[in-house]
């Protein structure tokens, strides 16, 4: 399947999902002060923090939606279906004319990751280009590889295209090969990767710490995705967090982004493979 009739999909998903999340979301908006969705490379961690704002504030309820992507975050905050959006990527200059700011507040490593029962914890940038041009096929212990892509506007997908020439000719010619897995969100990425023997795909130290995922994060040209190789530049791929709020906000949401600037979640942020950005 090319990647054309991926990306149909893909829209169909996002539309079908957008309006079972706020459908939901208007049965719970009286219970619930705060509704905040994005991007699913940040819903763990915010859940994370949400919760421990909420053991704080006993008064005031925080409801973290299902993925509606960076897009859907952008697009909802000013009809005010949410109150707070989550983005990977900064506003585009028409998006901020639309009365809303976007503020960077964590920053992750993105990551190459495999399940844990796939036996290999390391590659090279060469080895990735093979395996995306389908001259790799097997990993050291003799399973197939099984690349997992998105589409290719996703910032995941920029991000691995962005490491090189050769790597951005090797992703884009894949994405019209048959016999290529294709996720639409980052939770089905995940998933995927979790249930498909020998499978590989692009994800968030973020995500798979906060929600407990079954993966590793692979090694890249002999450097861990960790926060630390992350924060000095070591590492290659860094992935943005970003509030996307309206110009005019409430008090509740105000006190709420005061908790996630703090110093208790700033630690809540680290515990879950994001540095805070101030």
């Amino acid at each position: 399947m090319i990647l054309s009739l991926k990306q149909k999909r893909f829209s169909s998903t996002l539309s079908i999902l957008l309006c079972t999340v706020f459908s939901f979301a208007l049965t719970t908006t009286c219970s619930a002060a705060i509704i905040i969705g994005g991007t699913g490379n940040a819903l763990g961690t915010m859940k994370k923090l949400a919760e421990a704002y909420q053991k704080a504030t006993p008064d005031v309820k925080v409801k973290v939606l299902p993925s509606i992507g960076s897009s859907g975050a952008i697009k909802s905050v000013p009809t005010g279906r949410i109150q707070i959006g989550l983005s990977a990527r900064p506003l585009k200059e028409a998006e901020a004319k639309k009365g809303i700011v976007a503020i960077e507040y964590a920053r992750t490593p993105t990551v190459f990751a495999v399940s844990n029962k796939t036996k290999v914890d390391a590659v090279t940038l060469a080895q990735l280009v093979d395996i995306y041009n389908g001259d790799l096929k097997q990993w050291l212990d003799g399973s197939t590889i099984r690349p997992i892509l998105r589409q290719a506007k996703d910032d995941n997908t920029k991000q691995i295209k962005a490491l090189s020439p050769e790597m951005k000719q090797a992703v884009a010619s894949a994405e019209h090969k048959k016999g290529f897995l294709f996720a639409a969100t980052d939770q089905e990425m995940v998933d995927k990767i979790e249930k498909t023997p020998g499978s590989l795909g692009v994800t968030s130290l973020a995500l798979m710490l906060s929600e407990n995922r079954n993966l590793r994060a692979l090694t890249l040209d002999g450097v861990k995705p960790t926060v630390e190789s992350c924060k000095n530049g070591d590492y290659p791929m860094t992935k943005r967090f970003y509030f996307i709020l309206p110009k005019e906000r409430s008090a509740q949401v105000n006190a709420f982004l005061d908790f996630v600037f703090s110093e208790k979640g700033a630690a809540i942020l680290q515990r879950y493979g994001c540095y805070p950005v101030r």
